[in-house]
């Protein structure tokens, strides 16, 4: 089953629900952690498998919970290495052209920031997704009609190294042009500490990634 070994938790047990999707290509699967014979859903993850040449395969991961209680014991998947480890599954699974889809509602620091204008590689989830080889992004922070769900990121890898190179061009002037108005949250006192997060991930940026591309003016 797709990424269960990603759940294999000391204390808690995993169990997965596979069901039909819309298409023949399509499937979702449900996560549900379990303990002392509780359960509870966990999160949902949709699988679209391409139809060449027409489609390309996404998958979108989507009701999550950030922490389950079960009374005497609790389940966190916000900031943890297990919520990385996922994503890190995932982004295996997808190929050049390929798109991951999150939702962030459970996540307060992405939505939060997302917000207050911050382009979304330099947020905590779209830097997760920046390290594992995702390029392009946007926020789909008013989804289009009732079935695209809640708001979520939408992340693409390169289809070439041409496009690659577009991408982090973009990517890094954004992350330049970003860094003066991170400063004035900082010395404003105005959600400080999610800000000076994101002046750490501006410099990861700069000094790792940025420093290695050629920006076409």
């Amino acid at each position: 089953m797709i990424c269960r070994e990603v759940f294999n938790i000391e204390d808690f047990d995993i169990k997965t629900i596979e069901k039909s999707g819309r298409f023949p290509e399509e499937k979702n699967i449900e996560f549900y952690i379990g303990y002392r014979g509780t359960w509870y859903r966990l999160l949902v993850i949709k699988i679209f498998e391409g139809r060449p040449p027409f489609y390309r395969k996404w998958v979108e991961v989507f009701s999550i919970t950030s922490t389950i209680s079960f009374n005497d014991k609790v389940f966190v998947f916000y900031k943890t290495d297990i919520e990385k480890n996922l994503i890190k599954c995932l982004s295996n699974l997808i190929g050049a052209g390929e798109r991951l889809f999150i939702e962030y509602v459970y996540d307060r620091e992405t939505w939060k920031t997302l917000e207050l204008g911050v382009p979304p590689h330099l947020t905590r989830l779209g830097f997760i997704l920046l390290e594992n080889g995702f390029t392009w992004f946007k926020d789909w922070y008013y989804p289009e009609g009732f079935m695209e769900g809640n708001p979520k990121l939408q992340a693409e890898k390169p289809i070439n190294d041409e496009v690659k190179q577009k991408h982090l061009e973009n990517l890094c002037r954004e992350t330049t042009l970003f860094i003066d108005k991170v400063k004035i949250f900082i010395e404003n006192n105005i959600h400080k500490e999610m800000f000076e997060n994101i002046y750490k991930r501006i410099e990861k940026i700069l000094n790792y990634l940025c420093s290695k591309v050629q920006l076409n003016e």
